[in-house]
Parts: structure tokens; C-alpha cells; sequence
């Protein structure tokens, strides 16, 4: 096992000083079949878990676990398990399928899965999966299923760009609301393309997203990740200082 990639973050959360963090246990793959972001393997099972008990840290978020077309959520029940093994509080979806009778089998039976490994599903909607590209849907999807390990999530730039609203938000129920992921955004422009500012996040309070407010209207349950991806960074660009920065902006924020 090195010391990038899943143990990387594990020493780097440590010297933060942060309890958390999020990983990959399964991830989407490229065209040519290789994983798009580090993953944990089940090989290194043991000495992962000895990493976060030494430093302290656990996992919130396990990821990437989307129901799609074509692929049954039983091939995800290997990372699943890793995922429970190592203390991960819950697995991520996203809802790339569009048939509606399909979303409910899959979405339930993930759901199953979990519930008996202890961890929960964290719906993430976004406006690239069209399964579930709004808060709306997500909280119709997840009263249509009716499932008691179900949460939603609220990312900031997501809930932005496909025409979330503070008033859409004040009107669920904050029980129904596992995690929010924030990050900050140059203006409130409603759009299906915005993979470029996904990838490339503004640090929270650098912005325009009313985070404060937000925040305010999720509750103490509810997880905060800070997402602020940099994948275009220049000659001098230093990752370890932007994540830093990133951290003492949020707990300025949270203060």
C-alpha cells in the first residue's frame, strides 16, 4: 500500500487535523476499463484499517456506487463490504438510470444491501445523472421509496446549477438529509453543463453561494464534506496549501 492516493489522504486528514474523510472503495471507470480515482483495495484491507485507527480518522462517505443502465447494483457488494469492514458511515449514489421501475428496483435493492452491513445510502443528486437531477426529485424519490437507510444530499454547486432554492431547501424535512458537500460558485446560473466548474471549485466564501444560510438550514446530524476539487492547476500549484486553505475557510465559515 504507498502513501498517496486513500493512505495519502489518511496522513494528510491526520495532519489537518480533521476525524473525517471520504473515499473510494469502487470507482467509475475510463474508456479504456482502469479506475478514474484511487481506490482502496481489499488487499490492503488490514493495514488501511490499522492506518485510520493509529491516526484517528474514519470514514463518512464511501464512494461511488451510481445505479446505471445495464449494470446491476450486485456487483458493487465486494466494495460494500470493504466499505462496512473499514467503518464507513455510508455508501454514495447517484441515479444515472432513467426508467422509473428500474431506479426503484436497483435504489431498493442497494438500500438492502447496506441495511445489512449498517451503513446507510446517501442519494446525490446532480444534474449530470438524470435520474435524479434536482433536490425536487430527490425528495419525491426518496418518499417513493420509503426506505429508512435512505438520505439525500445537498452539494452546494449542485443544488445551484439545477435551480435549487434556501426556500426549496427550508421546506424538507432535515431528518430526510444525510450530508451536504460545500464549496463556493462565481454566480447562480441554472445549467446541465457545468462539469468544468465541478471539477474546478471555488473555496468556500470566495463566491456567491449563501453558505451561511444554507447551513443554517440543515441539521446538527447532518455531515459536512468539503469538496473544492482543483484539477486545473497551474506550473506552481500547490495541492496540500489548497486544501489548507480550503479547511481554515470552512471552519471560518462554520465559526
Amino acid at each position: 500500500m504507498t502513501q498517496g492516493g486513500p493512505a495519502g489522504l489518511v496522513l494528510f486528514a491526520a495532519k489537518a487535523g480533521l476525524k473525517k474523510i471520504c473515499l473510494f472503495t469502487s470507482s467509475p471507470k475510463t474508456e479504456a476499463g482502469e479506475n478514474m480515482f484511487p481506490v482502496v483495495a481489499a488487499g490492503d484491507r488490514e493495514e488501511f484499517q490499522s492506518l485510520l485507527t493509529d491516526h484517528g480518522v474514519s470514514i463518512v462517505n464511501a464512494e461511488y456506487f451510481p445505479v446505471m443502465p445495464e449494470i446491476d447494483v450486485i456487483e458493487y457488494t465486494g466494495a460494500l463490504e470493504l466499505a462496512a469492514e473499514l467503518g464507513a458511515k455510508r455508501a454514495v449514489t447517484h441515479i444515472h438510470e432513467t426508467d422509473t421501475t428500474r431506479i426503484a428496483d436497483q435504489l431498493g435493492a442497494l438500500c438492502e444491501t447496506v441495511r445489512g452491513l449498517g451503513l446507510e445510502i446517501g442519494l446525490e443528486f446532480t444534474g449530470f445523472a438524470k435520474g435524479c437531477d434536482s433536490l425536487e426529485k430527490a425528495v419525491k424519490l426518496h418518499e417513493a421509496m420509503n426506505q429508512a437507510n435512505l438520505r439525500i444530499a445537498i452539494d452546494a454547486l449542485h443544488m445551484f446549477r439545477t435551480g435549487g432554492t434556501l426556500e426549496q431547501l427550508n421546506a424538507v424535512d432535515p431528518r430526510i438529509i444525510g450530508y451536504a458537500q460545500i464549496c463556493d460558485g462565481p454566480h447562480f446560473r441554472q445549467s446541465d453543463d457545468y462539469v468544468e466548474e465541478a471539477m474546478n471549485r471555488m473555496i468556500p466564501g470566495e463566491g456567491m453561494f449563501p453558505l451561511s444560510a444554507l447551513i443554517d438550514l440543515l441539521g446538527d446530524h447532518v455531515d459536512l464534506d468539503i469538496e473544492v476539487p482543483h484539477y486545473a492547476p497551474g506550473q506552481h500549484f500547490d495541492a496540500e496549501q489548497w486544501a489548507f486553505e480550503a479547511i481554515s475557510a470552512s471552519k471560518a465559515l462554520l465559526a
